[in-house]
C-alpha cells in the first residue's frame, strides 16, 4: 500500500491536537505530504448578507493557526500542505480528498458537543460514510476517573 498524501482536517479542538499526532507519524513513517486543512462552516442554505470580510477574517485567523501547528512541529518534518475552505465540514473534506488524490484521512472524532452534534451530526461520521479513500478517526484515551472509565467493584 503506498501512502503519499495525507490530509489532516482540524476544527483546532483538543481532540484534534491528539489526532494530529497520528497524522504526523504517519506522513514521518511513510514519508508523505500532510495535507493540513481547516473547513469554516457556513451553510448553503445562508441568506446572503455582506459578510464577506467576516468570511475573509476566519479564513486569515484559520490560516494563521494552520502555519503555526504545522512551525510547531519538531524535525523531522513532512512536507506540508495548508488549506482552508468554506461550507460544510463533511462536504469539503471530501471533496478536498477527491481533489487532492488523498491516501488517508487522519481526524479526531468528537469537534462538535452538544445540541450542535445532535442537530448537525458528527463531521468525523459523515466523512467515513462519504471519502473515497480510508480514514483513520482518533478518539482522546479515557482518563482516569473521568467519562468512559469502567470502576472496578470490589469483591
Amino acid at each position: 500500500m503506498q501512502i503519499s498524501r495525507i490530509l489532516f482536517p482540524t476544527d483546532f479542538s483538543h481532540d484534534a491536537e491528539h489526532a494530529f499526532q497520528y497524522a504526523l507519524t504517519f506522513a514521518r513513517e511513510f514519508g508523505a505530504e500532510l495535507h493540513l486543512l481547516h473547513v469554516i462552516y457556513f451553510p448553503p442554505q445562508t441568506p446572503e448578507y455582506d459578510i464577506g470580510q467576516v468570511i475573509d477574517s476566519l479564513v486569515k485567523n484559520a490560516e494563521g493557526s494552520l502555519k503555526k501547528l504545522a512551525e510547531s512541529v519538531d524535525d523531522p518534518k513532512p512536507v506540508f500542505r495548508l488549506d482552508v475552505q468554506v461550507g460544510v465540514e463533511h462536504a469539503e473534506i471530501t471533496k478536498f480528498a477527491e481533489r487532492e488524490k488523498i491516501d488517508l484521512i487522519v481526524m479526531g472524532t468528537r469537534g462538535r458537543t452538544g445540541l450542535a452534534h445532535v442537530f448537525l451530526g458528527s463531521v468525523a461520521e459523515r466523512v467515513v460514510r462519504h471519502a473515497s479513500c480510508p480514514v483513520l478517526t482518533v478518539k482522546l484515551p479515557a482518563r482516569k476517573g473521568g467519562e468512559g472509565v469502567k470502576k472496578e467493584s470490589a469483591t
